[in-house]
This record gives structure tokens, sequence and C-alpha cells, in this order.
């Protein structure tokens, strides 16, 4: 896999991530929007608690309180959705007693839902005006291998509806009665039947194992999981690098790695990219991984030289770019999902310096 030459993106290249999402960033690309349809396996109620000092092990009185709903393919949709577009985001859900119903008719049609039998998920967010957020989140639970079927057929159903560009796959998976997480093979299957492109941003254990199928085109991972595919710790860019090289020899097309502070890796067929933004005041950390897989994906390209060479680098580092730019912007605001563009950083793309030493170390 060959990197970037300096005279194709310049070490410290800045790019202008505005606060229009439909603007391109790369002169001679031909920029189309992209249809994506989300599933979010174990969607989830968010409740944030804001406080002014968090002390672990204490009373805490939080001075406000924020509930809606969350699970990273429903963040990721909304995002998409906000940006300009088709989106649709499918998820299970308890239609007898469910306190996710009256949040999910919020959101405008967004939202595909299929009945099941399993209860959804609350999770607790603790939010401190330092910047810290612990998240309290709820084990998935067990869902019957026949409603998993119906919701998977519900998902291949919104692909065939829209045409879809994208499959994404997002969250933490349902557990099969037997206490095993359920089976995506089936899907991923009929995914790429459709010519669908699949990007997949499970949990670790999830991601490592369906990664390596083949059927998979883009992944996002953070640096935990990454680091357990891997099967060692990350603690420099070179470390993310050869990381993201295992995956993409495995046979993922694409690997957008976050590193919270440090920005994204990027590496694929055109090459391996570091993006990072102007290090900002942190509210909220939950959700910006969602941001950033939204804003690489809207920023997709139509080449029509086809993507390769200089044009299709340029369009790569661009899509980076928005991927860093939301991520860094969704940090600064006090929920999961964006209510506007406004404020995106500029974000600088550049080569990976392999020493960097990642900032969590």
């Amino acid at each position: 896999m060959s990197g970037f030459t300096q005279g194709t993106i310049r070490a410290g290249s800045v790019y202008r991530s505005h606060g229009d999402p439909q603007s391109s960033q790369v002169p001679g690309i031909q920029r189309r929007q992209q249809t994506v349809v989300t599933l979010t396996p174990s969607p989830v109620v968010d409740r944030v608690y804001f406080f002014e000092d968090l002390i672990p092990g204490a009373v805490n009185r939080a001075f406000a309180v924020e509930e809606y709903l969350g699970g990273n393919g429903i963040n990721v949709a909304r995002t998409l959705k906000l940006a300009g577009n088709t989106t649709s985001a499918v998820m299970p859900v308890d239609a007898s007693d469910s306190p996710g119903l009256p949040l999910m008719r919020r959101e405008g049609g967004l939202i595909h839902a299929v009945p099941v039998s399993a209860p959804t998920r609350v999770n607790t967010v603790l939010v401190s005006s330092g910047g810290s957020t612990t998240n309290a989140n709820q084990q998935p639970g067990r869902l019957p291998e026949a409603e998993w079927l119906s919701v998977c057929e519900a998902t291949i159903q919104q692909l065939q509806a829209v045409d879809a560009d994208w499959l994404v796959i997002a969250g933490a998976l349902p557990l099969a009665e037997n206490g095993q997480p359920l089976d995506l093979r089936w899907l991923l299957l009929q995914a790429r039947a459709l010519g669908t492109k699949v990007c997949l941003d499970l949990n670790g254990p999830d991601l490592c194992r369906w990664a390596i199928t083949g059927l998979v085109d883009l992944v996002k991972p953070n640096l935990p999981e990454l680091g357990q595919f891997a099967g060692t710790p990350l603690r420099t860019i070179g470390d993310v690098v050869r990381a993201a090289q295992a995956l993409a020899d495995a046979g993922v097309g694409t690997v957008l790695a976050s590193m919270g502070a440090d920005g994204l890796i990027g590496f694929g067929a055109d090459g391996v990219l570091w993006a990072r933004a102007p290090r900002t005041a942190v509210v909220n950390t939950t959700g910006a991984g969602d941001a950033a897989l939204a804003g690489f994906l809207s920023e997709a390209c139509s080449n029509p030289a086809g993507g390769n060479g200089a044009s299709g680098r340029a369009a790569f580092a661009a899509a980076l770019a928005r991927s860093a730019a939301w991520g860094a912007l969704a940090v600064t605001r006090s929920t999961t999902a964006l209510g506007s563009f406004s404020g995106v950083p500029d974000v600088t793309v550049q080569e990976p310096e392999f020493m960097y030493r990642l900032s969590h170390n």
C-alpha cells in the first residue's frame, strides 16, 4: 500500500469544512449525495445528566437532564439527514411498552421500526463541565432468531426501496437465545448481492469477527477496538497505521480509525492519511464517532476518472477532512446529534507521523 507523495497531499494541507455540507472541497470532482440505510441492532434511550463537577463515589446533583433516542446507527442517520442525504434508520423496537416510542415519533419519519419482544435498552450518560463523559451502557438483550431475521429482512427491503449506496450496521449486536451474538452473514451476503456497500461500526469482538469475512467495505474502529484486533496496545500513529493495514489485509476496503483528540487515520485504496482538527473545549464525547462516520460518508465523491490517481486521493482527503471536522464539532455539543453545522473547524490533512505518540498514553 503506497502512501501519499508530497506533490499530491502536502504535509499540513488545510481543508476548510464550512457550514454548508453540500459544498465540494475538491476541484474537478463531481460530488453526489449518498443514499444510506443504517441498522441499529440494539437501540437505546440515552438519559444524559449534566453536572458542574462530577465527583466519583459522592452524591452529585445534575443541573440538567436530557433524554433522546440513541444508538450509533440512529446518530449517523440523523447527521446524514441534516446534511441533505437520503437516509433511513432501521431499528428493532419493543412495541408493547417501550420508552423509546415517544422519542421515536420526534424523528419525523427517519426511523423504520421493526416490532420485537426485547425491551429497549436505557443508557445513562454523565457529563461534567470539565469535559469528561462517563457512560453506563445497558447490555444488549436477547432476541429470538425469528425476530432477528425479520429485522434483517426489513433492512434489505429498505435498501431496495431507496436503492441505497451504503448499509451502515452500527452499535452493539443483540444476543441470541443461547447468549451468543446474533449472526450477520445472511444480511451481509444479501447487501453484497444488491451491490450495496457495507460499513461496520461494531463493538470490538463483533468487529473482529465480521470485518474479516471479505464482505465489508468500510470499518470505523476506535483505538481500543483497533487495538483488540491487532492484539497489541496502540501507542503511536505508526501502531495505528500498522493495525489498519492488518484490517485491510484481512479484506476490509477502507479503515477509518478514530483516535479521539488525535484525529483520524484513513487507510484505503488511495493511501493512508492523518486528519485532525484543532483542540477544542469538550462538552460531550458521546456520538463524536458517529458524526465522524457520517461526515466521511457524506463527502463521498463521484470521479469521472474512476476515483484513481491524484483526483481519487484528493477526494479521499476531503472525506477524511469532513469526518474529522464533524467529529470535532460533535464534542462541543451536549447531545449526540448535531443540530447544525455552524462552527465546523478547519482540518489539517497530512501524511502520518509514525513516531507521534498518541495523547491517551
